[in-house]
């Protein structure tokens, strides 16, 4: 599936630095819930900044995970 896809050097920096923030903050970047990437692909397509990704934003994800499989 693809969740995020972003042209151009600035929006790519942009997705470093919001990839940057979520390693920075303990979590693996390929552990985050995936309606978080497609979040910050709309947000950036629609020039708007997306919304952090927590710790909390996190362990909902996975409680959500655990109940799907």
């Amino acid at each position: 599936d693809l969740l995020l896809s972003v042209h151009g050097w600035p929006k790519v920096a942009q997705v470093f630095r919001l990839i940057d923030a979520i390693e920075a903050s303990g979590i693996d970047p390929c552990d985050v819930a995936p309606d978080h990437w497609r979040h910050i692909h709309n947000r950036i397509a629609g020039r708007q900044a997306p919304r952090g990704y927590s710790p909390v934003r996190h362990r909902a994800w996975l409680q959500r995970k655990a109940l799907l499989t």
